[in-house]
């Protein structure tokens, strides 16, 4: 269980270090357990600049694992956006990756293609270490995930996008919502195609909210009526 562990560990920081690396102008990437605010690695300032979050209770890190939504702002002068994974039922895993200018379209492609690499990594550090994470919650992290992919393919067929640029439509249709993204790609799924693939699996519905969403998103893509992620 100790190689185990310490393999994790070692991914887990390669991984992170890698994003940060690959990200211009980024000093930091950070990544946080909830509940408890347990910080569980860092690279480069984003140690510093988390803490100063939750020592302050207040930030983009904290409203991302207080609503579980993706959170963009700003702590100082560097940008944050800050993006929580869930691991099911207990709260998310909230990945921070700071900036020295607002994110761009290109930051938030690298953002979504490395979140799910790392906080796989940290489901399996935790999981090892026989901390908070179950392997239930570890089924309903990919269960999650999976139907974000599946809302992410139906908004590409819908209007011709990149991966990064379909994603980012959902983000945006969740900030103004203030839904959880897990909901509204869920919603959306089931909006389109009535019933979710593994529905042989216990699967809570989303809130009316997401339903909301995920409708007047699908009716915007399905007309033309939206013409850039801005507008939504």
């Amino acid at each position: 269980m100790n190689s185990q562990l310490n393999f994790g560990d070692e991914l887990l920081t390669r991984l992170m270090t890698h994003l940060c690396a690959q990200t211009e102008g980024c000093p930091g990437v950070g990544l946080s357990v909830w509940p408890g605010a347990h910080r569980l690695r860092s690279v480069g300032a984003a140690g510093e600049l988390d803490q100063a979050q939750l020592d302050a209770g207040e930030g983009p890190l904290v409203v991302a694992s207080r609503d579980e939504r993706q959170t963009s702002g700003q702590v100082g002068d560097l940008h944050v956006v800050a993006v929580p994974g869930s691991w099911g039922d207990s709260g998310p895993v909230v990945l921070t990756v700071y900036l020295d200018h607002p994110p761009r379209l290109a930051d938030l492609k690298a953002i979504e293609e490395m979140e799910p690499l790392i906080a796989t990594a940290a489901s399996v550090v935790e999981f090892c270490a026989g901390e908070i994470l179950r392997a239930d919650q570890m089924v309903k992290m990919v269960q999650h995930r999976r139907y974000i992919e599946q809302a992410k393919g139906l908004v590409m067929g819908a209007r011709p996008s990149a991966p990064g640029e379909a994603f980012e439509l959902l983000v945006r249709a969740s900030q103004h919502a203030n839904v959880k993204l897990r909901d509204v790609a869920t919603a959306l799924v089931l909006v389109v195609g009535g019933s979710l693939e593994d529905s042989a699996e216990e699967v809570i519905e989303p809130p009316p909210p997401a339903f909301a969403v995920a409708r007047k998103l699908w009716e915007a893509l399905r007309t033309g009526a939206l013409k850039n992620p801005d507008e939504e």
